[in-house]
């Protein structure tokens, strides 16, 4: 069971690797929103595609070991947690420390992830919020400068063309 539970740390250092890629990208991602750069904003969002395929190729091992680990301890893959896994190692095994280590560490990350990415998004919302208000002060003032576009007998004038250039948001 050994080799089962170092192979299993091993995936978890992996994951906890991929997460700690994915916060670096997501710091990345504040400044690029913050400076408008669309492109580089693409460019981050296919690297993070990539890192999400990774993730879920490592969650996919990961379960296939619980599972393992599962048959030779006779437990249930369902209640099977990182936590319940380092009570039934020894304390004086290195694994059990190990385990600790990394289950603590990636909980720190996936936090921090959690944390930018929640800034992030509340950035592309302002920013939409922003564009939205100015493409409706665009609109309400090429509709204030025609007029309301009709006559005193309910004609509409000869010469009034339709300067909506954007659908207002409703």
């Amino acid at each position: 069971m050994a080799s089962i539970i170092e192979e299993l740390i091993e995936v978890l250092e992996d994951t906890t690797g991929c997460y700690e890629n994915l916060l670096q990208m997501a710091n990345n991602k504040t400044d690029v929103i913050i400076k408008g750069d669309v492109p580089s904003l693409q460019t981050l969002t296919d690297e993070e595609q990539s890192v999400a395929g990774r993730l879920l190729r490592l969650e996919k091992k990961r379960m296939e070991l619980i599972d393992d680990i599962c048959l030779v301890t006779n437990k249930s893959s369902k209640d099977m947690t990182v936590s319940s896994l380092i009570e039934l190692i020894p304390s004086d095994k290195p694994e059990n420390s190990k385990l600790q280590e990394v289950s603590i560490r990636m909980i720190e990350v996936v936090q921090a992830v959690k944390k930018v990415n929640d800034i992030n998004q509340q950035l592309l919302k302002e920013s939409l919020d922003f564009v939205s208000f100015t493409m409706n002060a665009i609109q309400s003032s090429s509709s204030q400068n025609a007029g309301n576009g009709y006559e005193k007998k309910g004609q509409r004038y000869e010469g009034q063309a339709d300067n909506n250039f954007f659908d207002a948001k409703q």
